[in-house]
């Protein structure tokens, strides 16, 4: 029992700095104006307040998912979300590379998969996290960010118009937006 104690212990830490270096990305790449120094460890810390508060009741394995679910992005870049809808075979290459990815650092060994529910509620987190970090860079006069949160708006409602707490959180944001004109 000791044994296998042990071994469990260092198979974590073997790829412990592939995990930290995912954190490292930077966001928006091909977008540069939206950046403002967001990596992919800040978006990630604030996808798991919103999950976190949105849905509080949200399982350890729905929060871990949320945890490593760019951790990938050190592998193929911060490929922008319209390029993965517009071009499926890319999407569906790039879903390979990041699992293959995350199966060679052991992620997958982790936790176990989440409910449909769960990644509704995760897919809606990481978006909203985006809404909110164009709405700031709004505020801070960049105007080339409107276009992207107003995407991201809509994507929100067009994807969960039934999801109360999605539905609530962009009321607030939008209001908020308004209030900044």
């Amino acid at each position: 029992m000791e044994k296998r104690k042990k071994t469990y212990k260092n198979a974590n830490l073997k790829h412990l700095y592939e995990k930290i270096r995912g954190g490292h990305v930077t966001r928006y790449h091909t977008r540069p104006e939206l950046t403002n120094g967001q990596n992919v460890a800040a978006h990630t810390w604030r996808a798991m307040v919103i999950l976190h508060t949105l849905w509080p009741e949200a399982s350890k394995n729905c929060l871990l998912h949320m945890m490593y679910h760019d951790v990938a992005e050190i592998a193929v870049g911060d490929l922008p979300a319209t390029t993965k809808w517009n071009y499926s075979e890319v999407h569906s290459i790039l879903k390979r590379i990041e699992n293959d990815f995350e199966s060679s650092i052991g992620i997958g060994e982790l936790f176990i998969p989440i409910t449909v529910e769960e990644a509704k509620a995760c897919d809606a987190a990481d978006k909203l996290e985006l809404v909110l970090h164009c709405y700031e860079l709004i505020t801070q006069g960049n105007k080339s960010a409107v276009d992207v949160m107003n995407r991201g708006i809509r994507y929100l409602k067009e994807k969960y118009p039934h999801e109360k707490q999605v539905n609530r959180a962009l009321k607030m944001i939008i209001r908020l937006h308004n209030l900044s004109k």
